[in-house]
């Protein structure tokens, strides 16, 4: 019998893996199993670690859940957006069904996060890790992998009319709002997580997989 999906959440910029400690918790309680990654730019000293070695690391991460099987909702927050969205290149559920291989990711979900066309970058910044923003996007999963946007509509970091904008560009995406602010699952991780079961649920349903 396969395991059951997992829920894998990629951190924005200067977060690690603990900033979701409190919905994962929460999930738990709901039976819902998850992972959490850090990605080496976070703190990384000298500051030479960017994009690229942040879509390697959480590529590696991806691909050992998938090569066991396992169906994966992958959940970006802010910069994670453009990290995801490199590393599931290959890794779509769908995409392995047709050569014959278990396991994949079943949907992408881009939280309050940047979705970035293939060469583009992010936004110029000062700061010390800049090199994650000015490294450019290497894939462009919503054309293969089904993709929700959850927005947060009271963001102040990435206001919801660019949220829009981010979700226009993902073509036809399952849409879920909340009324927070940028890190929702810290201030309302109880929506966080209905939006995310929708996700699973919708992400099952595009790739074919029936639920017993």
């Amino acid at each position: 019998m396969p395991e059951s999906p997992v829920f894998v959440f990629v951190p924005g910029a200067w977060h690690a893996a603990d900033t979701f400690d409190v919905v994962r918790d929460l999930m738990q309680k709901r039976g819902l199993a998850t992972e959490a990654i850090s990605t080496p730019s976070v703190g990384a000293f000298p500051p030479d670690k960017g994009l690229h070695a942040d879509i390697e690391h959480t590529r590696a991460v991806l691909k050992e859940m998938v090569e066991a099987g396992r169906q994966i909702v992958l959940v970006n927050h802010s910069y994670g957006g453009m990290v995801g969205a490199g590393a599931v290149e290959g890794l779509g559920y769908s995409q392995r069904c047709k050569v014959g291989l278990p396991g994949g990711v079943i949907m992408v979900v881009w939280m309050a996060a940047f979705v970035t066309p293939k060469a583009e970058g992010d936004f110029e910044i000062e700061a010390a890790d800049a090199k994650s923003f000015h490294e450019l996007a290497t894939h462009e999963p919503w054309h293969e992998i089904p993709s929700m946007y959850l927005f947060c509509d009271k963001d102040g970091a990435i206001p919801l009319a660019v949220q829009e904008s981010f979700a226009h560009t993902l073509g036809n995406p399952v849409t879920y709002h909340i009324d927070a602010s940028h890190s929702a699952f810290l201030s309302m991780p109880e929506k966080v997580i209905d939006g995310l079961e929708i996700a699973l649920k919708e992400g099952r349903q595009e790739s074919g997989i029936a639920v017993n």
